[in-house]
């Protein structure tokens, strides 16, 4: 049978952060393929477990150390000409570079390679791997896919890869699959996607697990790019679910395990309550994390029961803006009155406010400098922490072709680089060194 060489390329960023990051996508079709005879073997150059990683010890917050997550090694860059103007350092994150080219060498030559690259402005990483692969393996048949040349097709189409495949959906990238590799993966259904657990044994070691239990998301936020990437929502059965969380505890002994769902609380009589009650008979001595925040309107006395039940221990909450005008105008997923009631739910349920994180987002484009420091606030005030994430221009998105469809360049997208552009640096490290957000 062939030999598929599965990639995860590097991280060309200004700041990058191993936040229970996996290929996951990736891994599942890895696991397909050696379920059907394929010779696979993985090369993550963000995995910071590999030996040859020389990731540092002790970079990031002890409590995300202590559940797996840590920093990378950083090499820094000559900075992309438009990016002069930024005071940060450009850098190439994941193991270093020599030795991804001794361990490529080393490889038995591969039929096919499959890269993914995840955002959109990450793609140097995959260009680089392109040029190296093809040096390294002439004969091979290389494919990129991911989020990258999903929202950016006409962009990665000239990064030199065989075949770009312009869709994230499981189904559609299995289909591009088997007409390259001329045969049948036998997936037809998102249940036959999910049928295998994704191909962790492909890694040396495991820090932690992660887990997917639903595809998608029902939400229509005009900054997010998730119905564009899944455009059919859909839900595991929880029992599922739960047996692919005890085969990670039983096969590789992770303690830490983070969901990656979008929307992991809809529908919750009919999923993450049953989920949670399997997790709570499992009994299983694992920490579940949710770095996607939680919609706060699924948020009830019962979900926050089980959540503290079933040991869940990093909890973020999605607000997004407390500005009310602002909530309606993103899709209007939840209110401050929604908000509160999910925090109280929670505490009621035994989190302490130390314990809620509260995702705000920062540089949002319809949003003005008052506006945020009001969110800010008011978080604060219900003695919460909030967490700034930064926005970041996302192709496909209502916001994105109102204010940035002329843009070409997937750099541009850069969040750091788009904190800069807005003039908002010196907001955010006056927020960040106050060291509540």
């Amino acid at each position: 049978m062939a030999h598929v060489l599965l990639i995860n390329p590097w991280a060309y960023d200004f700041t990058a952060f191993d936040l229970w990051s996996k290929p996951l996508g990736l891994l599942y079709l890895g696991a397909h393929l050696r379920s059907k005879g394929f010779r696979v073997t993985l090369l993550d150059c963000l995995d910071r477990g590999d030996p040859d990683s020389c990731a540092p010890k002790n970079e990031g917050p002890r409590k995300l150390r202590e559940a797996g997550c840590g920093g990378y090694f950083k090499e820094i860059l000559p900075k992309p000409c438009f990016f002069s103007v930024i005071p940060r350092y450009f850098k190439r994150f994941g193991m270093p570079r020599e030795k991804v080219l001794v361990r490529l060498r080393n490889l038995d030559p591969p039929d096919v390679v499959l890269v993914t690259c995840s955002f959109t402005y990450w793609y140097p990483g995959a260009s680089v791997v392109a040029d190296i692969l093809r040096r390294t393996f002439p004969r091979a048949f290389l494919v990129l896919g991911g989020v990258y040349p999903t929202l950016c097709p006409d962009h990665a189409k000239r990064l030199g890869f065989d075949v770009v495949v312009s869709a994230a959906d499981p189904l559609s990238v299995s289909r591009h699959l088997e007409g390259l590799l001329g045969t049948s993966l036998g997936i037809r259904t998102y249940e036959d996607f999910f049928a295998v657990p994704p191909a962790f044994e492909l890694y040396p070691r495991l820090s932690y697990g992660v887990v997917l239990s639903s595809l998608g998301c029902p939400f229509s936020c005009t900054y997010c790019a998730s119905r564009i990437l899944a455009p059919s929502f859909f839900q595991r059965p929880p029992q599922d679910v739960a047996e692919e969380i005890r085969y990670l505890f039983e096969r590789f002994g992770v303690r830490h395990i983070a969901f990656y769902d979008d929307a992991l609380l809809f529908r919750a009589e009919s999923h993450f309550l049953p989920l949670a009650e399997y997790l709570v008979r499992y009994n299983l001595p694992v920490s579940f994390h949710l770095p996607n925040g939680l919609h706060a309107r699924y948020v009830t006395r019962e979900v926050a029961g089980f959540l503290r039940r079933a040991n869940f221990s990093t909890i973020r909450l999605s607000l997004e803006t407390a500005v009310s005008p602002r909530q309606k105008q993103s899709g209007g997923k939840v209110t401050n009155e929604l908000f509160e009631e999910a925090v109280h739910a929670l505490q009621e349920a035994g989190f302490s406010p130390q314990d809620i994180e509260v995702y705000l987002l920062f540089g949002w484009p319809v949003e003005e400098a008052n506006e945020v420091m009001t969110s800010v606030l008011y978080v604060r005030s219900l003695g919460l922490v909030p967490r700034l994430a930064l926005y970041a221009p996302t192709p496909g998105t209502k916001d994105y072709e109102t204010f940035f469809s002329h843009e070409e360049e997937p750099l541009w997208h850069n969040k750091i680089a788009f904190l800069y552009r807005r003039g908002w640096s010196k907001l955010y490290e006056k927020l960040q060194g106050k060291g509540k957000c």
